[in-house]
């Protein structure tokens, strides 16, 4: 797997700002705000790669999962970034363990692991973008330290800092943590979840409500509709 793996952005196309516009009125302005915001929030995704390597777990795992793309997601966005060494078994509640030696083998048990950590991450995310969150999956990375604040001269914030203990949940909502954690506002405003399948998307200009998942028709939930 690859970080070149697509993202689901909804209007990625760069946005001019005229002079006009932001003289129109206060819808206009609005508009503006917006399309400024989304532009900050393109260049914050297109710089994180803890936010790549999330966004590809919500999107393969729509489909039952391999034995070896669970390892390559491990190597490629949790251990060769630095973010843990590589774990002896993978976890979730409500599913068999899975060690790492051996997993070609237990390719029924690894579908249904990423199965469950793809719907305790989707259930988390539709509590970020509800009206009135309760920032349970923020809260609890802090406090358990999964993720950890960087002073690095080229970008301060938040970085993803799990355990190999860890479920593989609660690693994916570290990744989602530390760069939300970044930018929560921006985040906010453009971020939606379907409410069937778990899809996260990024919109620029506000959805209609009552319109569907593009991927499965589900109700669509987010603070930028």
């Amino acid at each position: 797997m690859s970080n070149s793996s697509k993202i689901t952005v909804a209007g990625l196309r760069t946005t001019r700002l005229s002079v006009q516009s932001e003289t129109s009125g206060p819808g206009a302005r609005a508009d503006v705000g917006r399309a400024r915001s989304f532009l900050a929030l393109r260049a914050r995704m297109l710089a994180s790669p803890s936010l790549a390597g999330a966004l590809q777990f919500m999107q393969v795992t729509t489909r039952p999962w391999e034995p070896h793309e669970l390892t390559a997601w491990l190597h490629e966005h949790i251990v060769a970034p630095g973010w843990m060494k590589a774990p002896r078994a993978v976890r979730e509640p409500g599913a068999d363990v899975v060690a790492l030696c051996g997993i070609e083998d237990r390719r029924h048990e690894v579908a249904a692991l990423a199965e469950r950590a793809r719907r305790r991450v989707a259930l988390a995310l539709l509590d970020f973008v509800a009206p009135n969150p309760e920032g349970g999956f923020l809260r609890a990375a802090l406090y358990s330290a999964r993720v950890r604040w960087s002073a690095a001269v080229d970008r301060a914030g938040w970085l993803p800092a799990p355990r190999e203990s860890d479920f593989l949940s609660d690693i994916v909502l570290s990744l989602f943590a530390a760069e939300i954690l970044s930018g929560a506002e921006l985040y906010r405003s453009h971020m939606t979840v379907c409410a069937a399948c778990g899809r996260v998307a990024f919109a620029q200009e506000a959805r209609p409500r009552g319109a569907g998942c593009p991927r499965c028709d589900g109700e669509i939930k987010g603070q930028a509709l």
